[in-house]
């Protein structure tokens, strides 16, 4: 009886504060409003570049590291001077100042780095539902108790990873199986500005996850896709074992 009781109220006490946080509206979001503004608005002078002449430019960075050391030979040597001559004039007949954005490219590499790990603040602290793909992570008993949300379909796998700003954590707080890995959900749940970073296996090998958000996931909703069937899915679940 003491023990009925004891549960009665404890289940009492925190029954209130449960309701109340399920009861809490889930603003539906984009994925570009997990982006922070300020941190992406810079000048970024390779923006306005074509790929062959950012191509180009990657050339230029190569032979003249190439030529700036001491084990070229001279037949090597005006080979590859007459490639840097080559590659410098057709940057400069379309226009691109080679030399000065050469010097800019570390300052534009941290700039680019802040803006794709700096995260909304507007939304840290706050319940949303956003929609995604997943890929869970499993502990040794294959059981996944959370993994990462990414905005598109096969991202760390057969494509690059997205930026941490565009990529979330999630814990659940019980276990919860997808079919497969990439299966389409809604997450509902409290999300903050914390940064994770961890390497798990995927179909690739190894990758190096790391996110700009966690969410403690209070509810988690299958999405069909349409056109999509299991037997259409180019990736599967792996578990251990398998």
């Amino acid at each position: 009886m003491r023990k009925i009781f004891l549960v009665a109220a404890v289940t009492g006490f925190l029954m209130p504060g449960l309701l109340a946080f399920e009861a809490q509206a889930a603003t539906a979001i984009t994925w570009e409003a997990l982006n922070d503004t300020p941190a992406a608005q810079f000048d970024d002078p390779y923006a306005a570049l074509s790929i062959q002449e950012l191509r180009s430019l990657g050339t230029v960075l190569r032979l003249r590291q190439q030529l700036s050391g001491t084990g070229v030979a001279a037949g090597e040597r005006t080979e590859l001077q007459k490639q840097l001559n080559s590659e410098e004039a057709k940057l400069a007949a379309a226009g691109v100042r080679t030399d000065w954005l050469l010097e800019q490219r570390e300052a534009i590499g941290l700039q680019r780095a802040k803006a794709a790990l700096e995260g909304n603040p507007a939304l840290d602290g706050k319940d949303v539902a956003i929609t995604g793909y997943v890929i869970p992570v499993l502990n040794s008993d294959g059981v996944s108790m959370g993994g990462y949300l990414v905005p598109e379909f096969g991202m760390c796998s057969h494509v690059p990873a997205p930026d941490p700003n565009q990529m979330i954590h999630y814990k659940l707080p019980a276990e919860w199986q997808a079919d497969q890995i990439y299966q389409a959900v809604l997450l509902k749940g409290r999300l903050e500005l914390a940064v994770t970073r961890q390497a798990i296996n995927l179909l690739d090998g190894q990758v190096e996850m790391i996110s700009a958000y966690d969410m403690a996931v209070s509810e988690i909703h299958p999405l069909e896709e349409s056109g999509r069937s299991l037997k259409d899915r180019i990736f599967r679940f792996f578990k251990p074992g398998n």
